[in-house]
């Protein structure tokens, strides 16, 4: 019999799965080479110390095997997590055994989906928010509510008010140079926010996938350093971007009630986090002067972001973006057009970015676009916004 979408069974949830926008234009993009983007973010993978990496990996084979081609613990390996403890988790109190390790931290966002959300849940989400969240949220069915942002984190009285009016389970939150929106929340929203939830019992799932890219080495504290509330947060850290996405290892801070239950789902998913990913890394990190790494990625993106900056400012002075001081991102607004053209447009030109609806639970009439800066170079760069910019000029003249 041929199957087809009417005779294959799915289950009700797999109707809920968004699509990723993102992973479809990298697919592009891969297999077009004279496409320019701006979409993935992507950090560029010269800056790791190859020799180093050569190092690690020859001393995990030869040195190591037996325990790296081996199954390991379901929570990780633990001279990693003692390296995330020391390094990484600035947090007080933190012990060893509340760190697991996950397959990048978009695998600790679908556990945490599984272990705390259903069709009963009420979510509480950034606006815009990022991406993979609503991805990894939305098979659970939660319902997902938006909370407006300014410049500098959440609007409180908002939140206030929506905590006041409906029963709110979870709020994730990415507080750092976010994505898309590149907003960094303050350190008063940030005390703000950490009050509020104590008072109203809600979990908090932050994500720090950007905590380490400030252009200035500036360290924020966590939403969860500000919570008497231990036990509500989930604190969510990745290699993805300040090491390499090559690796998919992250890491989440679970509180001890849920550790077990946290465990079990993963043993379900996939038994372990690869062990020999995680001995290369460890080893890795182990040799790498951690800090001499931050400066040498900040340093390089803050030239990325200020190439782009000034790309942008001379060919395209119409377009409205918030300058962050951090991350990999521009969130810019394109005035007096719709998004879907000018999307459609600016591929016919091989030039991609990522379309802001991406990011929202409801769809908005202004066109905003998330460009990433970290990875085209110089003159690639140039002739991008060139691109957008003989599209956009056609568009509005």
């Amino acid at each position: 019999m041929e199957s087809t979408v009417s005779n294959i069974f799915l289950a009700n949830r797999s109707k809920n799965i968004r699509s990723s926008a993102i992973r479809e234009i990298l697919k592009i993009t891969v297999k077009d080479s004279n496409f320019l983007s701006f979409a993935g973010g992507l950090p560029n993978p010269n800056l790791l110390n190859k020799e180093l990496l050569n190092q690690s990996m020859e001393e995990t084979i030869l040195f190591s095997s037996e325990v790296a081609l081996q199954y390991g613990d379901s929570s990780g390996y633990t001279d990693l997590k003692k390296i995330i403890l020391e390094k990484f988790v600035l947090d007080e109190g933190v012990k060893l055994d509340s760190i697991m390790i996950t397959h990048g931290s978009q695998q600790g966002l679908d556990i945490l989906g599984k272990l705390l959300m259903d069709e009963n849940t009420n979510v509480l989400v950034e606006d815009p928010v990022y991406l993979g969240a609503l991805q990894a949220f939305s098979p659970y069915g939660p319902n997902l509510i938006s909370l407006p942002m300014e410049f500098d984190g959440p609007n409180v009285s908002e939140l206030k008010k929506i905590l006041s009016e409906k029963k709110i389970h979870c709020f994730y939150t990415n507080p750092n140079y976010q994505n898309p929106s590149t907003i960094t929340w303050s350190l008063e929203k940030r005390r703000a926010v950490a009050n509020l939830l104590d008072e109203f019992g809600v979990i908090l799932i932050e994500d720090e996938a950007y905590k380490y890219l400030d252009f200035s080495g500036i360290i924020y504290p966590s939403i969860f350093s500000y919570r008497k509330e231990k036990d509500l947060t989930f604190v969510l850290g990745s290699f993805s971007k300040i090491i390499s996405p090559g690796f998919r290892i992250g890491w989440v801070i679970v509180p001890e009630v849920y550790k077990d239950s946290f465990n079990r789902i993963k043993q379900g998913i996939d038994l372990n986090t690869n062990q020999f990913s995680q001995i290369i890394l460890t080893k890795l990190l182990s040799l790498m002067d951690i800090n001499e790494h931050f400066s040498k990625i900040q340093t390089h993106y803050r030239n990325q972001k200020n190439q782009l900056v000034e790309l942008l400012n001379h060919y395209l002075p119409e377009v409205k973006f918030q300058d962050p001081q951090g991350g990999m991102f521009l969130w810019v607004e394109y005035p007096d057009v719709r998004e879907n053209e000018l999307m459609e447009r600016i591929m016919e030109k091989k030039v991609v970015m990522v379309p802001g609806n991406e990011f929202r639970l409801k769809e908005s009439d202004s066109a905003f676009f998330r460009m990433n800066f970290s990875f085209l170079q110089g003159s690639d760069m140039e002739e991008g916004v060139k691109r957008i910019h003989s599209v956009y000029r056609d568009i509005i003249t």
